[in-house]
């Protein structure tokens, strides 16, 4: 045989192999040729009450099981207080000012849609050839009247308040599938009303039966914030937890089951935390302080790639957006403020008051800096050392030392917004009687 014959049979023989190399790259152990992404959202689930992140009770055992596959952001801040512009970063990867999604001013319940044309996440994923599905716990606010469903061919938002309901919903629903699936599942315990299942109820001490459900109907209800009362809506806050992580963690065995686990990349998160008493408070969308701006984010990769893994620097989940784009290929739509987690990146809150307050809350490294901006008046400002201060208990009210974060905090404050031309929602008797039982009407 002549060299060039030999030469060319070789040559084929490495254009097989590549080409088998990179056939195995892209096909899952399942037959799928890319594995599915996952994004949990557990509303209203605060960093600080988990194992992971230091709490003494064991709280959330299946998410700690999950850690060990995972990446472990120690420090992830969500980029709105509460559901609606938490959810409108994770959908768009832009902060609340630009997506749109926000708190009208003046009223505590009522919110804007997400501003036209923005591309979400869902509609990303269902143009990179995946079947993308909804199932809310949340139907209050994770609602297609915000925008939420734009993208999802299934979006299924009906009678899911219970986790237990939602498991069975996706239990149900995933043996029908076979094509490679964005799913985003949001679980609303352990929002209001603090209401665990038996034996959750009292799995932790200091119960008090006579206290009700809802903090907030106590706090701003005028009645005195005593220790008793913090202790009994702690354990029930804990024991919704553990609810949701078994419910979670049955969801998860499901996938692992079905062969769509490990190839998967599944992230889970929180929109907001919950105040629990601090500074006089309960609930959420009320202040930025870190019960509420402190929010887990767990990654795991496919293959489990970087499991067990814990990054200390402080991050936002606004990354999410960027991160999960990226893995599918696809480009950042223009506009996208999202990088991804691992890249370096602004940390910035936004909210609206219900008083119509603008307020930004800016991080760099331990210092945390708040901007309010009130609809009358001067501005004021609250610096924050969070490795001296924790608990946010001693503000330098004149902001010396962090004048590189102020700058920053400016430039982002003044830059352009989109004006957002939304109709405002209506709230129905149907949307006033949720409002009421999640314990934003009172």
């Amino acid at each position: 045989m002549s060299g060039k014959k030999v030469l060319a049979r070789r040559s084929l023989g490495l254009a097989m192999l590549a080409a088998a190399v990179l056939v195995a790259c892209r096909t899952s152990p399942s037959g799928r040729t890319q594995g599915d992404v996952v994004l949990v959202v557990i509303d209203t689930l605060r960093a600080d009450h988990l194992p992971m992140y230091g709490y003494e009770r064991n709280t959330a055992p299946h998410l700690e099981r999950f850690a060990r596959d995972a990446v472990t952001y120690a420090h992830a801040i969500t980029p709105g207080t509460w559901t609606v512009p938490a959810h409108g970063a994770l959908f768009t990867g832009r902060w609340p000012s630009f997506h749109g999604a926000e708190r009208v001013p003046g009223d505590h319940n009522l919110a804007l849609a997400l501003n036209d044309g923005q591309t979400t996440l869902a509609e990303i994923m269902q143009r990179r050839g995946f079947h993308t599905a909804a199932f809310v716990g949340n139907s209050t606010y994770v609602s297609g009247i915000f925008g939420f469903a734009r993208g999802f061919a299934e979006y299924f938002d009906k009678d899911l308040y219970s986790p237990a309901k939602l498991r069975e919903a996706v239990e149900a629903w995933l043996p029908t599938r076979r094509e490679p699936l964005f799913l985003f599942i949001n679980i609303l315990d352990p929002h209001e009303p603090y209401e665990p299942p038996p034996p959750l109820d009292v799995m932790f001490p200091t119960k008090h039966a006579e206290l009700g459900t809802m903090m907030t109907d106590l706090v701003y209800g005028g009645k005195a914030l005593t220790p008793e009362m913090r202790e009994h809506f702690v354990s029930q806050y804990d024991g919704e937890i553990v609810y949701a992580d078994r419910e979670l963690g049955a969801i998860l065995a499901r996938l692992e089951a079905a062969g769509r686990y490990d190839d998967a990349l599944i992230v889970v998160t929180s929109d907001h935390g919950e105040l629990l008493g601090e500074h006089g408070l309960a609930g959420h969308g009320v202040a930025p302080f870190e019960p509420e701006t402190h929010v887990p984010l767990l990654v795991k990769y496919p293959g489990q790639r970087r499991g067990g893994e814990r990054v200390e620097r402080r991050v936002s989940t606004l990354g999410i957006f960027a991160t999960l784009v990226q893995h599918v290929g696809a480009a950042l739509p223009a506009g996208v403020d999202s990088r991804p987690l691992d890249a370096p990146h602004p940390v910035w809150v936004e909210d609206i008051a219900s008083d119509g307050a603008r307020v930004r809350v800016g991080y760099d490294g331990d210092q945390k800096l708040v901007v309010a901006t009130p609809m009358q008046g001067a501005p004021w400002t609250a610096l924050y050392d969070l490795a001296a201060d924790p608990g946010e208990d001693a503000p330098i009210r004149d902001g010396s030392g962090a004048a590189a974060l102020r700058r920053e905090l400016d430039a982002f404050a003044s830059a352009v917004r989109p004006v957002n031309t939304a109709v405002r929602p209506v709230i129905d008797p149907e949307r006033e009687a949720k409002l009421k039982a999640l314990g934003y009407l009172r």
